[in-house]
């Protein structure tokens, strides 16, 4: 596919990313498109829960009201959380190094959620030239049984990463962006499908991040958007 289509694919994607306002935006200002609809969604609060499979078991479920303060910062008040009790060491011989182990260990797990988290957060990220950029090489699919439009990004974030933003042709929305990258040299998935308030802006309705090496699956629910 040569550059000068691949131009013109950018200002289409702009309107899909974005809903047919988007139709006015520049090639150059696509990120301006996707920043406008963060900015509505900023007007919403919603619920936002967060499940943490270890394992394949469900270990912790988190939920929390989310809404953004006069200052566009992001504000999150938990309203419940239910961890589950594993079964403790028995009492005994090193009983207690066994205990410091096992939160030791709980420990590590919290920080590499933390850094699992903040590495979705980076895709496709806020600066304005990376990802239009990202869109010129990009690998582009069209038709199949679903018809819808994959652009596939490679090396984005880290050396070896791609990420793909699957859209709909029909309703010029986005719905699903697949993501496949690397924390400590391991392998990591992200898929963020995404839904759309009644004549408002797009959400991401549902994050799965999945670490295999971790066996660790998070799963992100965002639901009851309201004015």
């Amino acid at each position: 596919m040569n550059r000068k289509w691949k131009a013109t694919l950018l200002t289409w994607v702009a309107v899909l990313l974005v809903g047919a306002a988007a139709a006015q935006v520049p090639v150059n200002n696509l990120m301006e498109g996707m920043a406008s609809n963060n900015k509505q969604l900023r007007q919403y609060t919603y619920k936002q829960r967060t499940e943490t499979y270890h394992q394949g078991e469900l270990k912790n479920t988190k939920l929390d009201e989310i809404h953004y303060n006069p200052g566009g910062e992001r504000v999150s008040i938990p309203l419940d959380q239910h961890q589950a009790q594993p079964e403790g060491p028995r009492r005994g011989p090193g009983h207690r190094l066994i205990a410091k182990k096992i939160e030791e260990e709980k420990e590590k797990m919290r920080d590499y959620i933390e850094r699992l988290t903040a590495l979705a957060g980076r895709y496709p990220g806020t600066d304005p030239g990376k990802l239009g950029a990202a869109i010129l090489n990009a690998d582009v699919t069209t038709g199949g049984g679903s018809r819808q439009v994959r652009i596939r990004m490679r090396n984005y974030v880290k050396p070896g990463d791609s990420m793909t933003m699957i859209l709909d042709p029909v309703t010029k929305r986005p719905v699903k962006t697949e993501i496949n990258t690397f924390l400590d040299d391991a392998p990591v998935s992200i898929v963020v499908a995404f839904d759309q308030i009644r004549d408002g802006p797009n959400y991401p309705g549902k994050i799965v991040m999945i670490s295999s090496t971790k066996q660790l699956e998070i799963r992100v629910f965002t639901y009851e958007y309201r004015p």
